[in-house]
């Protein structure tokens, strides 16, 4: 038998073995097909292509080892300035790492299910806050984040200086250490050529939590509550396309600059259809640190439309009123300490919340959220 022939005859017994292992897969049914969503977001791994100059802008301000030696800011990344930076930027990171184990055992223990069947994340008043929203619910396919910062654009490196690096460590330092932003800091740290917005920092956050980014886009919502392409034009609207290290799940963040009081909301009705639009079976809302403002009548459209709009809530004391959470619609469960407010919200004093406090059995919390030191959080799960 000559070599070719030998060739051809085995690679069509190969071909011929293949087609019967085929022809024994059961055919999927239009029932059995999956759903658009999970067609989406869950991708093979190599359909997922992080964006190489995103993330080694991302890592580079981070303070991480930039591994593309081929890249400008690999150089920068061996000077001594930057090595300084990535020492201090490693002090910061530390201050979350201690309490990270102690956040994701009350994730594991606290939140199982609400991760297993939500599937969109909604936090207004988060601000650039990637980090808890994605500490609590890191699962999600979507984050949809609002917050009255800029957007901005992807970081942007030319000749760093000490006093570069010194902004991103401010930026992220408050968030990393109290658990919340400092809107009157960021408006100061963002008013420079490298900072222009939420985007560089999120990014930052992304980095060290070992994401990969693979897009940042402009979007806009239509006059459907959909979200479409805005052709590059600046919207306030921002979505960052994204997946863990190691994993296939494509997870999207958007980040919303945008007004959440009545007069706002009434002026943006394609937002308000896009909020209306989210299924309350899959969608939880995480709010903390937002001012007690919807404790005001001002921004009651917001707090009614969490109320409708979720499958779940978790929060702290400065977000929805402990009242609104009627009984025969809600399950709470309350974690932690409260009495009154910090000093600065005192004219909210929730003595509704006190008295749950007092007379309930709530859970203990052993980690600091939000303004206070005897921090608190309210979970409440729709009957």
């Amino acid at each position: 038998m000559k070599p070719n022939f030998l060739i051809i005859l085995l690679l069509t017994a190969g071909l011929m073995m293949l087609y019967a292992c085929d022809a024994k897969k059961k055919p999927v049914s239009p029932s059995e097909e999956t759903d658009t969503n999970e067609q989406i977001n869950d991708l093979p791994e190599e359909q997922l292509v992080a964006n190489e100059a995103l993330n080694d802008a991302a890592y580079f301000v981070a303070g991480l080892p930039v591994t593309n030696t081929r890249s400008k800011l690999y150089g920068l990344s061996q000077t001594s300035e930057w090595k300084a930076h990535a020492r201090n930027m490693d002090q910061i990171w530390n201050s979350f790492q201690q309490n990270a184990p102690k956040i994701l055992s009350f994730t594991q223990t606290e939140l199982e299910d609400i991760n297993k069947q939500c599937k969109t994340l909604f936090y207004p008043f988060g601000g650039p806050d990637f980090l808890f929203s994605n500490a609590f619910f890191p699962q999600v396919d979507t984050y949809f984040l609002i917050g009255l910062e800029r957007t901005g654009q992807a970081i942007r490196v030319k000749h760093p200086s000490a006093k570069t690096y010194r902004l991103y460590q401010d930026a992220v330092s408050d968030v990393l250490s109290l658990s919340f932003f400092q809107t009157r800091d960021m408006n100061v740290e963002e008013e420079n050529d490298t900072i222009d917005g939420v985007i560089p920092i999120i990014s930052m956050l992304m980095a060290r939590t070992d994401k990969e980014i693979i897009s940042i886009e402009n979007v806009r919502i239509d006059e459907n509550g959909t979200i479409v392409t805005s052709n590059g034009e600046q919207t306030g609207l921002v979505e960052m396309k994204f997946f863990r290290k190691g994993t296939s799940k494509l997870q999207r963040l958007y980040y919303y600059a945008t007004d959440l009081s009545n007069d706002g909301l009434n002026s943006n009705q394609p937002l308000l259809k896009y909020i209306r639009k989210l299924d309350k079976n899959t969608t939880a809302t995480f709010v903390k640190s937002a001012s007690y403002l919807m404790h005001e009548p001002s921004f009651s459209m917001v707090r009614d439309l969490i109320l409708s709009s979720s499958k779940a809530v978790l929060q702290d004391d400065s977000s929805v009123p402990f009242a609104a959470f009627q009984p025969n619609l809600w399950n709470i469960t309350l974690y932690g300490t409260f009495y009154k407010p910090v000093a600065a919200y005192a004219q909210y004093p929730q003595l509704e919340l006190r008295d749950a406090y007092q007379l309930g059995e709530p859970k203990p919390l052993n980690f600091r959220i939000g303004y206070s030191r005897q921090s608190n959080l309210l979970l409440a799960r729709r009957r």
